[in-house]
């Protein structure tokens, strides 16, 4: 197959493919942020950087995903002008946007970790408004590293790779800690449960467990779609922007857009707090009475730990993190 050839098929099948990808992008990561936004969930620091995370998925499918497909159909039809045009900006929302994204889920990961060994002063060191000054902090960063692209790229590459190596080991670790912990205290649910004294600390943990697998979830899937598109960043490093390397430059950017569309997805089958809030954001926007809807935020039981002194050999268990029903 000619180089041209593979070039014009590479345009048509990714611009296509954005095309589809960014509506729900954009519906689902609307309703995402709405739904923490305006409901109770807003409480909640993991929510607020859940809801960070989708705005930054918003902007893909608004600016990053639109932009690359009027690049596409410029180059497609010779507009080299506005080709050019369009490819510029979307490169450096892309990158801003991208850097966020890292940041917001090194963030999460650090902040489940955090939900387990704090236990009773986590409300006191993670509140509401140290997450909002990170959250702004995270797109202050993003703007501050994007503009490296402007002075010297070949440092900027290196950045984002280095930058992308650090979030996945930073994750990583938090998660394999997190992991630890949690099949500590599984052990420990299974000595109070000689005692029936276990059932409301095992019903907060797998609570717990549930919503941080799912950002587990979250995490593989972005690092799925990252890996690949920054192993083509070395290859363009390397041996500069050749024709297989453009090609593979926009296939593998379309694989991490797509990852902004299915987001929101994953939020709504795995998290059963945001499901119910999205759907009440639909009825309430479509003018169907969304009557009572349940909502929760990530709360700490305020009650001391329990000891069990029965002579069994059981340690102090403290209480699991839990999702309170306000």
């Amino acid at each position: 197959m000619e180089e041209n050839q593979l070039v014009y098929i590479s345009n048509v099948m990714t611009c296509i493919f954005n095309a589809l990808f960014a509506v729900p992008a954009i519906v689902g990561n609307i309703l995402v942020v709405l739904a923490i936004w305006k409901t109770h969930l807003a409480r909640s620091p993991s929510n607020i950087l859940l809801s960070t995370l989708a705005f930054a998925d918003l902007q893909v499918g608004l600016i990053v995903q639109t932009l690359f497909v009027c690049h596409k159909m410029a180059e497609i039809f010779k507009a080299e002008e506005l080709s050019c045009y369009a490819r510029f900006v979307y490169i450096v929302f892309g990158y801003c946007i991208t850097a966020v994204s890292l940041l917001t889920l090194t963030a999460i990961a650090l902040e489940r970790f955090l939900a387990l060994h704090l236990h009773l002063r986590y409300k006191e060191v993670v509140t509401k408004k140290r997450i909002l000054i990170a959250a702004c902090s995270f797109w202050a960063l993003g703007i501050v590293v994007t503009s490296l692209y402007f002075i010297q790229r070949s440092v900027f590459g290196s950045i984002v790779i280095a930058s992308e190596v650090l979030s996945i080991v930073i994750t990583s670790v938090a998660y394999i800690k997190i992991y630890k912990i949690v099949r500590r205290h599984a052990r420990e649910i299974q000595c109070q449960r000689r005692f029936d004294l276990g059932t409301q600390v095992e019903l907060n943990m797998k609570k717990y467990q549930r919503s941080t697998f799912t950002m587990v979830i979250v995490f593989m899937l972005s690092f799925v779609c990252y890996v690949p598109y920054s192993l083509v960043m070395v290859a363009k490093l390397k041996y500069g922007f050749t024709v297989p390397v453009k090609v593979a430059t926009d296939v593998f950017s379309t694989v991490v857009c797509i990852n902004s569309s299915l987001n929101p997805f994953i939020y709504c089958w795995r998290m059963k707090e945001i499901k119910q809030a999205v759907w009440a954001v639909i009825k309430r926007n479509t003018g169907v009475n969304p009557g009572a809807t349940e909502q929760s935020t990530m709360t700490f039981n305020p009650l001391p730990p329990k000891r069990l002194d029965y002579g069994s050999g059981c340690k102090t268990v403290p209480e699991a993190p839990h999702e309170s029903v306000k």
